[in-house]
């Protein structure tokens, strides 16, 4: 491949190669994707195909989930003003920065197709919907949806169906639950699993957890009333069991001796959000709301499936406190988040730590806590305690400390494996008006905030590359984002030139065959080494065949390909870009050609331009000037003789553009001239036909602007 460094190729490069999320900084936020305005619709691109340019539209409350290959995926969501509900699957990946629109329809309000209940199908689909439908991820990898608000097979309203989704097929499959809407509870026995069992019409909970055993877990939420029954589904049996909590809709909660679990303790009923599971297995619920009462709860729960009991551990026994806070990166048993609902938005390590951000009560929050599940201390990492706060974008894929994300509800949230938390969407308020976003942020703990969460060793290298999708015979830099301060690096860069560096970022990794790519860093300081391998993190795209180049007259035509760019001498023809192009001077002339993957490869010919090339010449007829600018002077002199000439001008590819006839009598000898008007000629080159009852003349001429 020929390496050219001229602005169209490099700008083309960029244009078309997607680029890995920049480096942020700890304890900050990045604007990652999406857009900064609410109400966007999105890009979904071609379906299965990642994309830069792709993104989803402005949604509240989508269904979220983070496959174990570290990519985050979301499903349907709500827009307020158009009132729409999707049914669109997503996958973004986070080493390349790019979405993916999976599965569904691509237009809102779409039915949902059932199949045969159990039977995979790739034209299965669950139904449009929003509001909080319930998720979980299982050993397996497979996704579980359950419930929601949006259409059935039937028609629209509250559902109870389940479904899980294969990754490795992209197939879903209606597992358990009815196609019709409104479906009520049938509790049955209460710790007795029954094929008859359903906790029906559910939705506005992600209080969702999975057990060692692979039983997805739920508690409460909304369907006909609030709720504040626990349940459990056996996947091996597809059995549901009512586990705690009451039958009866829209009851208070029993709490107990903080701390202390027991057998009649249980929340109350509530729409609820802030989930996550500790380190020995216990199930935990922060705040949600009991809108019957305009109540907002800030309590912290505890439940243990061993023994099945409930413990209050955190906050309030009262609705709507105002909550509590010492300083920014101050963690104390004192702190407390205000009474919230709607902060779905949350993310939780293997140790016990949990965050949350944003929600709803007095206003929108912005705010961003960690609680210690082992001290039973609350931080405010970042943010204020302020309300409906506008955010702060700054530039995109670019960390700020002055960076903060919109004060929002219902938003998504993930955390990677390398201990990153991610924020989508959700809800925003103008002017008492609720409107959609489809930004997407990153915020990278800052260890030294006693608030942080510190991850294990083991999660803490993290590295980027400027592009990890080129063109053979191109290269690459790396950029080291570990934290805990390592002290020596060994990268292996397995078919890049060179293969192994020891420096902190490397520079100039070269990849001369087409294909993919493992990178792998070992991070070595106090703490010991740390590995982490990105498995087909760098991608190479062959060179494309060099162009063929044929010729008719002046008219230059390149082989096939995606895009095309001819040069004059090196330089770029200003708009000079399709397949074929007519040559105006003498000179090499070049096209560069790019495949759909922005890889490129040229040719060049020698043009000679030598005037005028004279079928039939004599020395009695004059044209000029040539090249021609505005105007073309035909002269005849002595020596023809005849009643009538005929003059014409044609285009290389014989479209007449100028015709003109004058009689002579025989036997003249005088001089004759006829001057053509050439201003709304383009520039190219053209034929000139004179013709008498004793000539003909056919002469090539070059008009130029």
């Amino acid at each position: 491949m020929k390496k050219i460094t001229l602005l169209f190729f490099l700008l083309s490069i960029l244009c078309l190669l997607s680029s890995p999320p920049a480096h942020a900084q700890v304890g900050e936020w990045t604007w990652m994707k999406g857009d900064s305005i609410f109400d966007q619709p999105g890009n979904y691109g071609t379906q299965g195909i990642s994309s830069p340019l792709n993104t989803p539209p402005a949604v509240y409350e989508p269904a979220e989930w983070k496959d174990i290959n570290n990519n985050l995926w979301l499903f349907g969501g709500y827009n307020y003003s158009s009132n729409n509900k999707y049914g669109d699957l997503w996958k973004y990946d986070v080493s390349t920065n790019n979405w993916t629109w999976m599965k569904g329809p691509g237009i809102p309000n779409q039915v949902g197709v059932y199949g045969t209940l159990g039977v995979a199908s790739p034209n299965n689909l669950p139904g449009a919907r929003a509001y909080a439908a319930l998720t979980w991820v299982d050993s397996d990898g497979n996704f579980w949806l359950y419930g929601g608000v949006g259409y059935s097979s039937l028609n629209f309203g509250g559902l109870s169906d389940l479904w899980k989704y294969d990754v490795s097929t992209n197939e879903w499959t209606w597992m358990n639950g009815s196609q019709t809407t409104y479906t009520p509870a049938v509790y049955g026995v209460q710790g007795i699993p029954s094929i008859n069992n359903t906790p029906g019409v559910r939705d506005e909970t992600t209080a969702t957890w999975i057990d060692s055993s692979e039983n997805l877990w739920f508690f409460g939420g909304q369907g006909l009333e609030y709720y504040n029954d626990l349940w459990r589904y056996n996947i091996s049996t597809s059995e549901w069991t009512w586990m705690k909590g009451s039958d009866l809709a829209n009851q208070n909660g029993t709490y107990g001796v903080k701390g202390i679990p027991d057998a009649a303790n249980t929340p109350g009923a509530r729409i609820t959000y802030g989930k996550f599971k500790d380190q020995y297995g216990s199930f935990w619920l922060f705040a949600g709301a009991f809108a019957y009462q305009s109540a907002y709860y800030n309590d912290v729960w505890k439940y243990d499936p061993g023994i099945n009991e409930w413990a209050w551990m955190s906050g309030s026994n009262y609705s709507d406190v105002s909550g509590s806070l010492t300083a920014t990166c101050d963690p104390d048993t004192n702190n407390k988040p205000r009474g919230r609902y709607e902060n779905r938005s949350c993310w939780s390590d293997d140790e016990g730590h949990f965050w949350t951000f944003g929600g709803n009560s007095i206003g929108y929050f912005s705010d961003l806590w960690s609680f210690d599940s082992n001290t039973l201390q609350w931080t405010l990492v970042k943010g204020t305690t302020g309300t409906n706060l506008p955010g702060y974008y700054g530039v995109q894929g670019v960390s700020s400390a002055n960076n903060y994300p919109k004060a929002r509800m219902g938003a998504d949230g993930w955390i990677d494996d390398n201990c990153q938390l991610w924020l989508f969407g959700g809800t925003i308020i103008i002017s008492a008006i609720g409107y959609c976003m489809n930004d997407l942020w990153t915020f990278v703990p800052d260890p030294s905030c006693p608030g942080n969460f510190i991850c294990s060793f083991q999660n803490q290298v993290l590295f980027t590359a400027s592009n990890s999708t080129l063109c053979e015979k191109f290269c690459t830099n790396f950029t080291d984002q570990s934290f805990n301060n390592p002290t020596s690096w060994q990268w292996q860069f397995p078919g890049g030139d060179p293969s192994f560096s020891t420096d902190q970022n490397p520079t100039n990794i070269c990849y001369d065959n087409p294909g993919t790519y493992d990178v792998t860093l070992i991070a070595t300081g106090a703490n010991g080494s740390d590995t982490l391998t990105l498995s087909n993190y760098i991608t190479v795209y062959p060179t494309p065949p060099f162009p063929t180049i044929t010729q008719a007259g002046y008219t230059l035509t390149s082989s096939p390909a995606s895009s095309y760019q001819w040069q004059l001498n090196a330089y770029d023809i200003p708009g000079a870009t399709n397949q074929s192009y007519t040559v105006l001077q003498t000179g090499l002339y070049t096209v560069i050609v790019s495949d759909s993957n922005g890889c490129v490869n040229s040719a060049t010919t020698y043009v000679l331009i030598s005037g005028i090339d004279d079928v039939i010449s004599d020395a009695n007829i004059s044209i000029y000037p040539n090249p021609a600018t505005d105007g073309l002077m035909v002269e005849l002199i002595n020596g023809f003789a005849g009643d009538e000439i005929s003059i014409s001008i044609m285009t290389a590819l014989g479209q007449e553009i100028f015709s003109c006839e004058q009689s002579r009598s025989i036997g003249t000898s005088m001089h004759w001239k006829k001057e053509i008007d050439l201003h709304n000629a383009a520039s190219g080159v053209y034929f000139i036909e004179i013709k008498s009852q004793n000539i003909f003349l056919k002469k090539k001429i070059i008009i130029t602007k």
